[in-house]
This record gives C-alpha cells, sequence and structure tokens, in this order.
C-alpha cells in the first residue's frame, strides 16, 4: 500500500478526533455554531440557504433552522444524477422533502428538478469540512465537490460573491495554515463553537 501522505494522515486523525465528541458535546456545540451564526447580518439578508445532513461526527447545521426568518427557504446538496458531472445539486428541503441514501450511503433528497436551485443563484451555503486555517482555506474530504460545484467564484463576475461559504467546525478542526490549491474555493466565513471568523481575500 502507498504511503499516506500528511495531508492524508491529517484528515484522518481530525475525522477521528470529530468522530469521538459524545453526542451531547456535538449538540452543545451546534447550538453554539448555530446561535453565532444567526446574529450576523449576511444570515439575516440571506434568503436561499444550502445547508447539510451530517454524517461521521460532522458538526450539525441543522440546528441552526431555529433562527430561520419568514423570507428564508433551505436547500440540502444532492450529488449530481449524472456520473460524469461531479458537482452538486441543491434541492428545496421542506417538510414534504423525500430521501434515500447516495452512493457514498449518505441520505440526500430526491433529485427532483422543480425543486432544484442553482448553486449561482443560493445567497449562503453552510458547508462540512475537516480543517480551515486563519485564511479560510477549507479541507473537505477529498472528493471534490464543493470547490467543483463553486468554481465559478473564481471568475470575476456579477455573481463571483455569491453565494457565501460559510464553514461549520469545531476549534480542534482549526490549522495555522493549509496548502491552498489553485482549485481550492476558499471560505467567506465560519462559526465555530466560540466564535465567527470572517475571511479576507
Amino acid at each position: 500500500m502507498p504511503t499516506p501522505t500528511p495531508e492524508q494522515t491529517q484528515r484522518r486523525l481530525l475525522r477521528q478526533q470529530r468522530a469521538a465528541l459524545a453526542p451531547q458535546q456535538q449538540q452543545q456545540c451546534a447550538r453554539a455554531m448555530a446561535w453565532h451564526l444567526s446574529q450576523q447580518t449576511i444570515w439575516r439578508n440571506a434568503r436561499h440557504i444550502a445547508l447539510y445532513l451530517p454524517v461521521r461526527g460532522e458538526a450539525d447545521p441543522r440546528t441552526i433552522r431555529r433562527y430561520a426568518l419568514p423570507h428564508q427557504q433551505f436547500y440540502l446538496p444532492v450529488l449530481s444524477p449524472f456520473r460524469k458531472d461531479k458537482r452538486l445539486w441543491f434541492i428545496r428541503w421542506n417538510s414534504q422533502t423525500r430521501f434515500r441514501l447516495n452512493r457514498f450511503r449518505i441520505p440526500e433528497p430526491l433529485p427532483r428538478y422543480p425543486q432544484r436551485r442553482a448553486a449561482q443563484w443560493l445567497d449562503l451555503v453552510v458547508t462540512p469540512l475537516v480543517a480551515f486555517d486563519n485564511s479560510g482555506t477549507r479541507m473537505g474530504m477529498g472528493g471534490g465537490f464543493y470547490d467543483r460545484t463553486f468554481a465559478f467564484k473564481h471568475r470575476t463576475t456579477l455573481h463571483a460573491s455569491r453565494p457565501r461559504l460559510i464553514g461549520l467546525a469545531y476549534n480542534f478542526q482549526r490549522i495555522d495554515k493549509l496548502e491552498r490549491q489553485p482549485w481550492d474555493v476558499p471560505l467567506d466565513a465560519l462559526a465555530s463553537e466560540t466564535q465567527f471568523f470572517h475571511f479576507q481575500h
């Protein structure tokens, strides 16, 4: 077997640490993260917001919906049904949403076209992650789905700043510096259990 790279080793150790948190601790942190995000102007101004369903100890964004405002609508990521398209779709999430397991055994909404919203037309996207650094560089699971989906933010266009990408992570997931690759799409901000970070790019 090939020797793991330092990044792969770091990703594995952080995932283990994240998964080892007690359920009560996870819930307490989720409530604190949700409160920090709810106090931000970018939350109050957002209408179309994408969250995610947590797996394997990921910080849980579902508590954020307690702070939902009347004008806000929520979406969940879905793997594109077209195998060659390695990007995410975003499907409306409400009480009528039906779910299935995707090829990674992760629950996701059924990909229905009428309930789909293009990534460019979301206002706020809360993203899972394994690690982040002080400049907003994000280490994901290694699949690159979020980076490919939001690659358009690298281009200087009318919608380059939209949506805002907000990480959700525990304090121990903070790393001094991660190596940023040309295809990495950095975070605009992040909520941890103790504070809210704004990143400048």
